[in-house]
């Protein structure tokens, strides 16, 4: 039985490099919204937060419409502030240990319930998947853990924006990318998962070209 009691989701951006005018949370991939599959993997986490800021209403009335028992969080700053601001936010006042993870991704099921089921009590845990993006975090890992992140030297392995992390991590946080502000707390222990990230219409393709991974038709009905 997995100890994961919070989860954070950061839905609150922009979505510009994507295009379609919404947030990604609302963007559907084979016939899903990824907002509605992000939701569906946590359904057994009883105190879900989504941080919300670009075209909130509608992020809300999709949430309420989906799961109306999670927390909506505001993020007022969402056109000048990065998703580690979103964490934050999404975290504050709790204690102990949080699931983070971005809103713009589709997640293979029981690779994710695997995560879940392995993490514990203050030992902090990233995703990571095959890197396949274009604006991949690159990790590298050692001994099945990660020791580097970069943006210009590939590896094997990208970060898949799923962690596991103490909430003190977030105590004292600038305006910069969240990998970059992690760096300080590396090595932190590492989990494969099949996962896509959908920055761009390039992820939109690939993630659509392996719905097969995501187990969508039951959610779609």
């Amino acid at each position: 039985m997995s100890i994961v009691k919070h989860a954070v989701i950061a839905a609150a951006g922009l979505g510009s490099r994507l295009g379609h005018g919404k947030p990604k949370c609302l963007v559907e991939v084979g016939g899903v919204m990824i907002l509605k599959h992000l939701l569906h993997l946590v359904k057994d986490v009883e105190d879900v937060r989504v941080v919300v800021g670009f075209e909130e209403k509608t992020v809300i009335s999709e949430i309420v419409r989906i799961r109306p028992d999670v927390l909506v969080v505001r993020n007022p700053g969402f056109r000048s502030t990065t998703t580690l601001h979103s964490y934050e936010l999404g975290a504050r006042h709790l204690s102990g240990d949080c699931l983070f993870m971005d809103g713009d991704m589709l997640i293979e099921p029981d690779g994710f319930a695997a995560f879940l089921a392995t993490c514990r009590p203050g030992v902090p845990r990233l995703g990571i998947t095959k890197a396949k993006t274009l604006d991949a975090v690159f990790t590298t890992i050692e001994g099945g853990a990660a020791t580097a992140f970069s943006r210009n030297e590939p590896t094997t392995y990208e970060w898949a924006n799923i962690s596991w992390l103490p909430i003190k991590f977030f105590s004292d946080i600038g305006n910069t990318a969240v990998y970059e502000h992690l760096r300080q707390y590396l090595p932190m222990d590492t989990m494969e998962l099949t996962s896509y990230e959908i920055d761009n219409e390039h992820d939109l393709s690939l993630a659509k070209q392996n719905l097969h991974h995501f187990d969508l038709a039951a959610l779609a009905s």
